[in-house]
């Protein structure tokens, strides 16, 4: 499966503050997902440096997804932070 990574590349950042730029990768990421892409979640902030910034992204890919897709089934690897559907 290929793997790619939740960032921007090639998106216009907004870098004030609530500026939907998570969103954005939120988006992203599960559009990626049920492309069948395994997708390893990365910040954007300063290209996923501060490890509480992709946790917190992780964790809120995964409650969109639990939210909009319950039937879903996903295969999580949190050291890796990486998601992929079943």
């Amino acid at each position: 499966m290929k793997e790619v990574k939740s960032t921007l590349d090639g998106f216009e950042f907004n870098y004030e503050r609530r500026s939907g730029n998570s969103t954005k990768q939120i988006d992203l990421a599960i559009d990626y997902l049920f492309s069948g892409y395994k997708v390893k979640v990365e910040d954007h902030w300063e290209d996923g440096k501060y490890d509480h910034a992709n946790d917190n992204l992780f964790k809120r890919v995964l409650r969109r997804l639990q939210n909009e897709h319950p039937e879903i089934k996903v295969k999580i690897d949190k050291d890796k932070l990486t998601i992929e559907l079943l």
